[in-house]
């Protein structure tokens, strides 16, 4: 099982937006962020998940859930 715990609230939350199919903007609005914030927490997300695309790092949080 993925070790999930090493993200933030923010950045699982965003990677659950995508999944959604919500666009940076809209995501960046629901969380009151820039979407240059949201964009940074979602490259982060990838290189704490070890995943080499947003899809894989959906993947990865869906397997814990």
């Amino acid at each position: 099982m993925m070790d999930t715990s090493k993200l933030c609230p923010l950045q699982l939350a965003s990677l659950r937006w995508l999944k959604q199919s919500r666009t940076l903007e809209e995501i960046a609005r629901i969380e009151d962020r820039t979407v240059v914030d949201i964009e940074r927490c979602l490259q982060d997300a990838l290189v704490l998940l070890g995943a080499d695309s947003i899809e894989a790092a959906i993947r990865m949080i869906e397997k814990t859930a």
